[in-house]
């Protein structure tokens, strides 16, 4: 009998190398070559195995845009590889891709990081610093990241939201305050920890003493998962209307049916980037009666709303408004105005202005520092 399974799985090994050797250059692991090369002193190689384009162009989502300013030709060796190198770049996360022969940006078959985007998915490395980014690992207690699908009596749709509970939560009968964090028009529910790594940032901060432990909710931020429905559905005028709706009545009510987390307006903090961002705002002020938190990350939400509403009642209300942007995001001057009316009511709230644009780089950052604030009384 062990005769015959060795003789059956030395013919099982031949056959599979026959295969891969009559692979054809699309499935050839061979071709795949190394990419991104991150070099000592910082500069950064790009490669990719398209030996039939004509033009390779290295994209940004805006991520290392906002270094090399434009998108940067690859040039072709004798192999059919196409390569460019930039920098040296400042320490720091970067999200790129490739656009070839014109087409719509596309990842880099090379590297395994990618951010699964609404559209567009798009890859991401890290160039290290001196000292460990707030967003990288560390050896520190780790906290969980679940996914949990459920059926939206709203939407008539399965729906999904991740969550982040944080180390010893497990071994623990203690609840938790919640954050309720959200996503950016291209992104979806995974996006923040994939891409934004809130999971690991959280965990650093909470080893340092310098956030409280507490859960987080990432849900999806939009009504049909498609970009362009097939057939074409006709765009909604209120997705903003559904979105509240279904975090307040469907996802909030599994996530305290499920998960041990404290059900006050005290313990519950809402944020975002972009459009989470203005959804955040929105949700926040709509429903100050169950948020006592608020933040907005490169986004503005209603200023109409907001110049409507009195500011003692928010001064009472909401322990913190934060608001963040880059100088060089194209939505600045809109994220200042709301912080200048804000401002002009005397609403009590923090701008936290910072340089660089409309990616992770700030939006990493502007968690890391919002988290702290939560839940100190």
């Amino acid at each position: 009998m062990r005769r015959w399974m060795v003789l059956g799985l030395l013919c099982f090994v031949t056959q599979v190398s026959g295969q891969r050797g009559g692979s054809p250059a699309y499935e050839d692991t061979n071709n795949i070559p190394a990419s991104p090369e991150i070099h000592a002193d910082r500069t950064v190689t790009f490669r990719l195995f398209a030996p039939k384009a004509s033009d390779v162009l290295l994209m940004g989502s805006p991520g290392i845009l906002e270094v090399i300013k434009n998108p940067k030709a690859l040039e072709k060796d004798s192999k059919g590889v196409w390569s460019t190198t930039v920098g040296p770049l400042p320490a720091g996360f970067y999200t790129y891709g490739f656009a070839i022969d014109g087409g719509l940006r596309m990842p880099d078959p090379s590297n395994p990081n990618v951010e699964l985007r609404r559209w567009g998915n798009t890859s991401s490395f890290i160039v290290a610093g001196t000292e460990r980014a707030v967003f990288e690992e560390r050896p520190v207690p780790h906290g969980t990241v679940h996914i949990d699908f459920y059926d939206s009596n709203n939407l008539g749709t399965e729906r999904m939201f991740y969550v982040y509970t944080p180390p010893g939560y497990e071994t623990t009968k203690l609840k938790f305050p919640v954050l309720y964090l959200l996503h950016g028009n291209g992104q979806i529910e995974a996006s923040w920890t994939w891409t934004g790594r809130a999971n690991v940032i959280l965990d650093n901060l909470i080893a340092d003493g310098k956030a409280k432990p507490m859960v987080i909710v990432m849900p999806y931020g939009h009504i049909p998962r498609e970009i362009k429905p097939v057939p074409a559905v006709p765009a909604s005028s209120n997705d903003g209307a559904a979105i509240e709706k279904e975090l307040l009545s469907e996802i909030r009510p599994a996530v305290e049916t499920k998960y041990r987390v404290l059900t006050d307006r005290n313990h519950r903090a809402i944020g975002g980037l972009s459009m989470g961002a203005a959804q955040s705002l929105s949700i926040g002020l709509h429903n100050l009666d169950q948020f006592a938190y608020i933040a907005a990350f490169s986004g503005g939400g209603n200023r109409a709303d907001w110049e409507k509403a009195d500011t003692a009642v928010l001064n009472k209300q909401l322990k913190v408004l934060w608001i963040g942007c880059g100088t060089e995001d194209p939505g600045y001057a809109g994220v200042k105005g709301m912080d200048d009316l804000l401002t002009k009511k005397n609403v009590k709230h923090t701008f936290n202005q910072s340089g660089g644009g409309h990616s992770w780089p700030n939006w990493q950052q502007y968690l890391a520092k919002y988290a702290p604030l939560l839940f100190r009384d």
